[in-house]
């Protein structure tokens, strides 16, 4: 073993997420996500949003500029395409803007 691979870090110290000193302890940022989101995507967007009880609607109005909806974006819940005015019930585990393509006519 050379000088080099003594010091490179190892792969796993590499990915370590960083950490936020404070005086002389050292924390982890913390990250909370609702309990109680659903995943809401559009494109290569997607996160887990507390839109459960909105209508479709309102949801796209609220998250339009954070997942950059596209205007003519059909709602699909759980694999059903749906119409702005549905509730977003409970039980949804997913939420889908999807811009239809390759419509003929």
């Amino acid at each position: 073993m050379n000088l080099q691979t003594q010091n490179r870090p190892r792969q796993q110290e590499a990915l370590a997420p960083p950490t936020i000193t404070q005086g002389d302890t050292a924390t982890a940022p913390e990250v909370r996500l609702p309990e109680n989101g659903v995943v809401v995507h559009h494109g290569i967007h997607r996160g887990r949003f507390p839109v459960a009880g909105m209508r479709v609607s309102e949801a796209r109005s609220a998250l339009t500029r954070l997942l950059n909806i596209d205007p003519g974006a059909v709602a699909v819940i759980n694999g059903r395409v749906v119409g702005e005015d549905e509730s977003i019930g409970e039980d949804v585990a997913l939420l889908s803007f999807v811009k239809p393509s390759a419509v003929k006519g």
